[in-house]
């Protein structure tokens, strides 16, 4: 799915992505630190598989894939993804390490939170690890709780985390 108009916050804009953001997303899914808690694999285990699920994020019709940048100048610091489903939209992110600690997650979220109650969503949900200390935090400032416990895998590897997805009722 596409965007209509780009999501925007006091420094970024949120757009749907583009083939032209593969290099970038790759680079930062794929190092071992930036990616460490997503399900997406180290740079060495993507296989052609996973390229070609990459390949067709453009315009996925289950769900939005978009891209965070900075306004200014339009270079990308981040990814961000939307599933909506019967009023649920189930989100996840990852911000650059290069940008960690600069609010710029807080941004998004808010960013998605007011995108998703602007389309009419009922809920928002989203999984993470439970080592990944930052983005519970993350999602708990923003009164998301605990749901359900889940477990996932790292594509690729034999590597599992538990994890839990949290909600947050709008």
């Amino acid at each position: 799915m596409l965007l209509i108009d780009s999501l925007e916050t006091p420094r970024l804009r949120i757009r749907s992505w583009r083939r032209s953001d593969k290099d970038f997303t790759l680079s930062m899914w794929g190092d071992r630190e930036n990616g460490r808690y997503m399900i997406d694999p180290v740079r060495e285990n993507m296989d052609e598989e996973y390229l070609k699920c990459v390949d067709e994020m453009e315009d996925n019709p289950d769900g939005y894939y978009l891209v965070v940048e900075w306004k200014a100048d339009s270079t990308p610091v981040g990814t961000c993804c939307v599933f909506p489903e019967n009023g649920n939209y189930d989100i996840g992110y990852c911000i650059s390490k290069d940008h960690w600690k600069e609010g710029l997650g807080t941004e998004v979220v808010d960013a998605l939170i007011r995108w998703v109650k602007s389309e009419g969503g009922k809920s928002i949900t989203g999984e993470v690890a439970d080592i990944n200390t930052a983005s519970v935090a993350l999602l708990s400032k923003f009164g998301f709780s605990e749901d359900r416990k889940t477990r996932y895998k790292k594509w690729g590897e034999e590597t599992y985390f538990d994890a839990h997805y949290y909600k947050l009722t709008l």
